[in-house]
């Protein structure tokens, strides 16, 4: 289900999944039961062209991380891109819904400002409620029918990135202004 990309201005939270968003759904597992997991590089410069954005008060939206996963690589992951994760959350939407009401108590209409991205079934119900819901190319066949938007890079290959251009609007902008915007990251 295509739906127009909100304006930024509508925007005030994002959240994203970590496994099958920053990931490729994989895991490596050792005999001694570390586990890791791989990520795309990209990313990192497409959250330092948000905090460009929101320094520059084109964007007021706050990101972060929201996992079900408990392993530590979650942590380091964000830690690294600089970002807020609430991680070991199995129940997304009742988190979702007590942030929300925190951040605004008094606003009914606070879910048409949550950009989510997810995966997998367990991000399910928190996407029928967000108001924009973006999924991976790879995504559970129920997540990428209820996505308002599915990209076509997978998980871990570049849909962050991919995401965050698109909604910075970076193919719109000309040579000089991306130049301007890369030499404040």
């Amino acid at each position: 289900m295509h739906k127009p990309f909100p304006a930024l201005s509508q925007i005030h939270t994002i959240a994203f999944d970590f496994d099958g968003v920053f990931t490729d759904n994989k895991v490596w597992v050792g005999q001694d039961g570390y586990e890791s997991v791989r990520c795309d590089r990209s990313d990192g410069l497409a959250f330092d062209l948000v905090r460009v954005f929101q320094k520059k008060k084109k964007l007021n939206a706050e990101l972060f991380i929201l996992s079900k996963e408990s392993n530590p690589v979650v942590l380091m992951r964000a830690r690294k891109l600089k970002l807020k994760c609430y991680h070991s959350v199995g129940d997304k939407l009742a988190f979702m819904q007590g942030y929300l009401k925190k951040r605004f108590p008094l606003n009914l209409e606070s879910w048409k400002g949550l950009v989510y991205l997810g995966n997998d079934l367990n991000d399910l119900l928190l996407m029928r409620y967000a108001g924009y819901a973006v999924a991976p190319a790879d995504a559970h066949p129920k997540i990428a029918e209820l996505a308002h938007l599915v990209l076509k890079q997978k998980g871990g290959e570049g849909f962050v990135r991919a995401f965050i251009e698109r909604l910075l609007g970076i193919n719109k902008l000309s040579k000089e202004k991306i130049d301007e915007l890369i030499s404040n990251c």
